[in-house]
């Protein structure tokens, strides 16, 4: 029986690499915004700089790997710590008969998943489990289970929505090798108000028996649609500096019965540095002691689902009007916030994962989420929407990490991407489709499975029909 199961492992464990043979480890980022930052007309370019599809161009430089995070309703109103907010929807095509309500709810990361697959990446599909952004202690449950009163329903709804999800995923030929159940989980899914009695798996442990009920009920949901896709739960702590606290709340999970496959971890030298990272163990090295004592005590893969590094300490000046810090204003003690030293880290990231045959590889934390002047003006790009509090209006809160991408303020490849990540791409395309007489107002985007052209400020189809 044992060797029955050990078999069963091996051939779960070699499906999920599928799309990502004849690679060295899978190398991506989150790319769930895309339809937002093409609606805002962001141009992405080449290293030449002629501008170009955004996955022609991660795929030419070698990404194989695609996070794709799924709010339930995105766009709903949420109270976030005293403050009304939504995920982004604001666009010059947000009511643009056609397209998805909102960015990153089901419709739109099916079209990206495609999107992903056809560029054969692997794709990690973040279901989010709230309307807005989760994270440790905001765990947000979506308004549709408001109404919720027991732990049997609500991992009910978990159950339906997660099957719902996988099936349409399935449907159109993008099951995802990977499937993350909520993001940076540190505490558990689906509540409300951070209540450290309740949700701490640390001295109190109250709510972890329903907690893993929730786990369960959408792991279970996953295997029956899709018995090979790998089943992730997320704790911010990747690294050397809080190893104890990972390993206490993945062992408590265990403990109780919970079903996962793969542990997956946050890994910023940035937050290493802020948590408790000493001398050196900020570096990719102090991931890997992690890494070491997942296998070890947990005996499971190993996913970094989150890492950055700011090539710049700030966002745009004329933007922002002023020097005003990204959210990784520093990268621990590299200090070196520059594309030299983006590039030197990912390359340090790099031979680390080559070293330890556990670690399945890292998605980028956000590779396209930049900001961009178009014709003259500024893109509204920001990572949340915040109510006014007068005349039903909504203001955009600013971008954050747009000092973190792999593009440039301009659009074009800063050279982790296009020299680093480029370097282990084993079979580059042997031509890269790009647009004749091309100008920097001029881009080629996918749309609702059709290809549109930008010019001019002005969308038309291949047939020259001007989109209205």
């Amino acid at each position: 029986m044992k060797t029955k199961n050990l078999i069963l492992a091996i051939l779960c464990c070699l499906s999920s690499f599928a799309y990502a043979e004849n690679n060295e480890f899978l190398r991506g980022g989150d790319l769930s915004m895309v339809t937002y930052l093409e609606d805002w007309k962001t141009v992405f370019r080449y290293q030449d700089g002629t501008p170009g599809d955004v996955f022609d161009i991660l795929e030419s430089y070698g990404i194989n790997f695609a996070r794709l995070r799924l709010y339930h309703t995105p766009g709903t109103s949420v109270n976030n710590n005293g403050t009304t907010n939504r995920t982004p929807v604001k666009s010059p095509y947000n009511n643009w008969k056609g397209r998805p309500s909102y960015y990153a709810g089901t419709q739109d990361i099916l079209n990206l998943a495609k999107r992903a697959r056809d560029h054969h990446m692997t794709i990690c599909l973040s279901i989010y489990l709230s309307d807005f952004w989760s994270g440790a202690d905001r765990q947000m449950i979506p308004a549709a289970w408001s109404n919720v009163t027991t732990t049997q329903m609500l991992a009910d709804s978990v159950y339906n929505y997660v099957k719902q999800i996988m099936t349409l995923m399935k449907a159109q030929g993008t099951t995802p090798e990977y499937v993350a159940i909520g993001n940076e989980t540190n505490y558990g899914i689906l509540f409300n108000d951070l209540d450290w009695k309740k949700v701490s798996f640390g001295g109190h442990t109250d709510n972890i028996t329903q907690c893993v009920t929730l786990y369960n009920r959408a792991y279970d949901a996953v295997k029956e649609v899709s018995s090979t896709s790998q089943v992730v739960i997320h704790h911010s702590y990747g690294h050397a500096g809080r190893i104890s606290i990972c390993r206490s709340f993945f062992q408590n999970l265990v403990k109780n019965g919970c079903k996962f496959d793969v542990v997956g971890g946050s890994y910023y030298p940035h937050w290493a540095s802020k948590q408790g990272a000493k001398d050196d163990t900020y570096k990719p090295s102090g991931m890997l002691t992690w890494a070491a004592d997942m296998r070890a005590n947990l005996g499971k893969p190993v996913l970094i689902m989150e890492t950055g590094y700011s090539w710049t300490p700030y966002r745009p000046v004329e933007k922002n009007g002023g020097e005003y810090m990204g959210q990784l204003e520093l990268n621990g003690g590299y200090n070196e916030a520059t594309e030299a030293g983006q590039e030197s880290f990912i390359k340090e990231l790099h031979e680390a994962i080559k070293t330890d045959d556990n670690i399945i590889g890292y998605l980028y934390w956000d590779p396209i989420f930049v900001d961009q002047k178009v014709n003259g003006y500024w893109t509204e790009v920001c990572w949340a929407e915040q109510y006014s509090g007068s005349g039903d209006t909504w203001w955009q809160g600013g971008n954050v990490i747009s000092n973190t991408t792999l593009f440039n303020y301009t659009g074009y490849p800063l050279s982790a991407l296009y020299r680093e990540i480029a370097s282990y791409n084993p079979n580059p395309p042997t031509s890269v489709e790009r647009l004749p007489n091309e100008t920097p107002t001029t881009a080629k985007i996918l749309r609702d499975n059709q290809i549109l052209i930008i010019r001019d400020n002005k969308t038309y189809t291949l047939m020259g029909l001007e989109i209205k």
